[in-house]
């Protein structure tokens, strides 16, 4: 208490803040005056946003996914780049998981293909593989659109005559 008088002692007129007149007490509104003000405010539309799709992507279309398709549709397995006519069966080998084939490839690659593998651009795929061959079946679409089957058969070469 004794710092509170001292406070106030200390000050001079001059450097005293200016007193503030105390807020006015909010009189009753009579009910004409309220009905004023209603209309005043049903006058003043509230301003809505309307989103114009017109010349503007779809912003919820994600863009990601639409490159990733487009990458997706250059990126072939090997054994897909390459028509059934450029590979060579280099050789067939066989155990207790079945038959396995080996096809040299174009690019003088050799790849490992079993029964139900896709080869080709075709979408082409191993239906059988024996000792000596590999039968691969290609689907396709002739002019009546009716889907027909092809198969295709590559044997494995035999040894030549005169070569060890």
């Amino acid at each position: 208490m004794l710092l509170a008088t001292a406070g106030m002692t200390g000050c001079s007129d001059k450097t005293k803040p200016a007193a503030t007149a105390p807020a006015p007490a909010q009189q009753p509104k009579s009910a004409a005056t309220a009905t004023v003000e209603q209309a005043k405010a049903e006058e003043k539309p509230a301003a809505l946003y309307a989103y114009n799709p017109a010349g503007r992507r779809d912003p919820f279309t994600p863009i990601i996914i639409k490159e990733e398709k487009k990458a997706m549709a250059g990126a072939k397995a090997p054994l897909e780049r390459y028509p059934i006519s450029e590979f060579k069966l280099a050789g067939i080998v066989w155990g207790g998981l079945g038959y396995h084939a080996m096809l040299e490839g174009p690019d003088g690659k050799g790849y490992f293909v079993r029964v139900g593998t896709k080869v080709g651009p075709n979408q082409g795929v191993v239906k059988k593989i024996t000792q000596n061959m590999m039968v691969i079946e290609e689907k396709f679409k002739d002019p009546q659109g009716e889907t027909n089957r092809k198969e295709i058969v590559i044997e494995l070469r035999k040894k030549q005559e005169g070569t060890p």
